[in-house]
């Protein structure tokens, strides 16, 4: 009787330990996943995070729409480019990243590739940079 006992005692103590690093595997994942961010942000929020100046500001539109206006301090990389991808790979994932086109489209999807290749922080200015010059914002060229 009192094998019998020790080892339903050993069972449960086994089952509840799997439980529990099931549990444990589950909140490690989603810590992780809260760590990275990838967000749409209008153009105020994207102006203050930029003027932080604590990441890369990258546009990745065309050398000839980057040579009509652009951001000032940014750092260009054609999202039609073939090699686009294996530039983006030179970046540094730790480094936030601000990234804008003409209308947020292409950007979008450059800041789902960056999330794809481990990127930790990419801020996607909603509207581009048409939505920055229509709220008055400066541009070089």
């Amino acid at each position: 009787m009192k094998k019998y006992i020790f080892s339903l005692s050993l069972l449960a103590a086994l089952g509840l330990s799997s439980c529990g690093n099931a549990q444990s595997t589950e909140t490690n994942a989603a810590e992780q996943s809260a760590q990275i961010i990838n967000k749409d942000v209008d153009v105020n929020e994207f102006a203050k995070l930029v003027g932080e100046g604590n990441g890369l500001l990258l546009d990745v539109r065309t050398d000839q729409e980057y040579a009509e206006a652009h951001l000032k301090g940014s750092t260009q990389i054609d999202f039609y480019s073939p090699d686009f991808k294996a530039q983006v790979e030179k970046l540094d994932p730790e480094t936030p990243v601000y990234v804008y086109c003409r209308s947020g489209g292409r950007s979008g999807n450059a800041a789902d590739i960056m999330k794809g290749l481990g990127f930790k922080a990419v801020y996607n200015l909603e509207g581009g940079i048409t939505a920055w010059q229509g709220a008055g914002k400066p541009v070089e060229k």
